[in-house]
């Protein structure tokens, strides 16, 4: 079965050598109390809340994490696991319509904002990339991010879409930003 981390639990576990490193993981990023830059940490409550749900999907090659904001906690998980695939998800300003999923590269990064993170997702990048296959960032257009709003209709609509894309395998489809 698959490993799932929240910010609300401690991490205590301790991983054998042995276990089978996960291809995939996916690290959803956001301020659950930020309206719509609650994105990332939904769509791991989605895939969490799937994965229970559906007991046929294929749950050892994914990982969940719900990293908050402050996905750099889960370096050392990261580090240990060395997925072939990170998916970052996380709520940016691409000037796009409310709700447009974009997949962003590294070079793109510091152009958008990013506002509740503690460390800039370009730092964080660059330290986890040696320990992974390859890394995505999926950026999730907000329509509203202020303390206390509820997440929008349109970004809780395209969270469940990249749930499910990435549930089905199909998060290559997701298109890059221009």
């Amino acid at each position: 079965m698959g490993i799932e981390y929240s910010q609300k639990q401690v991490y205590s576990k301790v991983i054998d050598s042995e276990q089978r490193m996960s291809s995939t993981i996916v690290l959803g990023i956001g301020n659950r109390l930020g309206g719509d830059d609650a994105a990332g940490t939904c769509v791991a409550d989605m895939l969490i809340q799937r994965r229970h749900r559906v007991k046929s999907l294929p749950t050892d090659d994914l990982m969940v994490i719900d990293a908050g904001s402050a996905p750099e906690g889960y370096t050392s998980v990261i580090r240990q696991h060395r997925p072939d695939l990170l998916i970052l998800v996380d709520a940016a300003d691409m000037g796009l319509p409310p709700g447009a999923l974009r997949i962003i590269t590294p070079e793109q990064i510091s152009t958008l904002s990013f506002s509740t993170h503690h460390m800039p997702l370009s730092i964080f990048i660059s330290y986890v990339n040696e320990f992974c296959g390859s890394i995505l960032l999926v950026g999730v257009q907000p329509k509203q991010a202020e303390t206390g709003s509820r997440i929008s209709e349109a970004v809780r609509k395209s969270v469940k879409k990249l749930a499910e894309a990435i549930l089905e395998g199909q998060i290559a489809e997701i298109p890059r930003l221009e």
